[in-house]
């Protein structure tokens, strides 16, 4: 049956591919993000978020298409470019490697202490020890004993819940609609261009286009699929974008002047502003986001490496499982001891910002391609958001890269 004939339940149940990434996008990084975003400019940047989830929509049907067009996630299909060049391989292999390894190991102690953080707090616990080992015992259940299916379901499950536990928060603390609305018009106060940059980067993660492709080869299954990868995507990303909104909105609403450290000054904000009942909902919506982006860390390297070094089970071989792991331990160990891997999360930052530029290049390669994609190929409209987001990203990675060696030499 064409996808353009099903109904809107049909559709709904074809979902799946697209709440991995949103799962993945909302982690503590995000609410750390948009808490000191709240709280030192307001509401003014509220269209930075969704301008990233225009730009993160396009991207995403654009690596679902070629996924499509092709039958091969972009890994595969980024060869067929140039299948007798050795650098062109190289190239890409490297941008997919570095990208990967940065990203993943970085972000997974931050994912693994914001939802170790989260649990702790809910049980009134005063040693991290425990929180943490539960929290790892979670994300590695989900490694070894997990199917592709069900880690969609599992991801499906905490983008609804994230959705209503922030979405409440945002309603109850009562925000100034008229200020959300001017906020949605672009602007940038004085000194809010780092802070920008960085909502947008807390969205736009170079790794999770590879993800998606992967995730889509493994869900759909032909061209007339397309219309129920655009669904996915749109509705999902949508989510996710209101999730980002409400977190913004809360901390613009209630939390001026607080001094922003970790994801718990938000949920400790809380509790004086609606009460002890908004801290629990706080903590607990921290938890998922935590625990959802821990669980799409392990998935993401375990597909796409996978997929560079041709492992036969994919993502649930013996040696994905074993990478995945790795990933899972390193994350718990920095939770465990209550550390606090800053340093390490500014430099996969600037890493993540070069390399989506690298990979939003090597996805509009694949999606100009006229022999590969056929009727399929981009149209202007997603090739011009392509390059300016590329362009912008380049600037992000830059800039922070940039900092960072600055600061070496203080």
């Amino acid at each position: 049956m064409s996808s353009n004939k099903k109904t809107f339940g049909q559709r709904l149940k074809s979902m799946g591919p697209a709440a991995i990434i949103t799962s993945a996008f909302i982690g503590p990084g995000t609410i750390t993000t948009c808490t000191k975003a709240g709280v030192s400019f307001g509401y003014s940047l509220l269209w930075t978020v969704v301008l990233s989830g225009i730009a993160l929509i396009v991207l995403m049907e654009m690596s679902a298409r070629t996924t499509l067009a092709t039958g091969k996630n972009l890994i595969d299909s980024s060869a067929e470019i140039a299948p007798n060049s050795k650098a062109w391989r190289g190239f890409t292999l490297a941008v997919f490697v570095i990208g990967v390894l940065s990203v993943c190991f970085a972000f997974q102690a931050g994912n693994e202490i914001g939802a170790a953080n989260g649990l702790k707090d809910i049980l009134g616990m005063q040693n991290i020890m425990i929180p943490a080992i539960v929290v790892g015992l979670l994300a590695l259940a989900t490694t070894w004993l997990g199917s592709y299916k069900t880690l969609e379901m599992i991801m499906q499950f905490f983008v609804s819940a994230m959705g209503v536990l922030f979405l409440v928060t945002a309603i109850a603390i009562k925000p100034d609609f008229g200020a959300i609305a001017k906020g949605l018009i672009p602007s940038l106060p004085d000194g809010s261009t780092v802070t920008a940059l960085g909502l947008i980067g807390t969205t736009l993660v170079a790794i999770n286009l590879i993800v998606h492709s992967i995730s889509c080869e493994e869900r759909y299954h032909s061209k007339d699929d397309l219309g129920d990868a655009r669904f996915d995507i749109g509705i999902n990303i949508s989510v996710g974008v209101i999730i980002t909104l409400a977190i913004l909105i809360a901390a613009a609403a209630g939390m001026s002047g607080m001094e922003v450290k970790s994801p718990l000054d938000y949920t400790h904000a809380l509790e004086p502003l609606l009460g002890s009942w908004a801290r629990i909902i706080g903590d607990l919506a921290l938890f998922c986001a935590g625990l959802s982006s821990a669980i799409a860390v392990s998935y993401s390297i375990r597909s796409i490496f996978s997929r560079i070094f041709k492992w036969e089970g994919g993502s649930m071989s013996m040696p994905a499982k074993i990478v995945g792991t790795i990933v899972i331990l390193f994350g718990t160990a920095f939770a465990m001891f209550g550390k606090t891997p800053a340093d390490i999360i500014v430099i996969a930052q600037a890493v993540s910002g070069f390399s989506l530029p690298f990979i939003a290049v090597i996805l509009l390669a694949v999606a100009n391609n006229k022999r590969i994609m056929g009727d399929l190929r981009n149209k202007a409209a997603s090739n011009i958001i392509g390059v300016i987001m590329a362009a912008l990203t380049l600037f992000l990675g830059g800039r922070t890269f940039i900092n960072i060696i600055i600061g070496l030499f203080k």
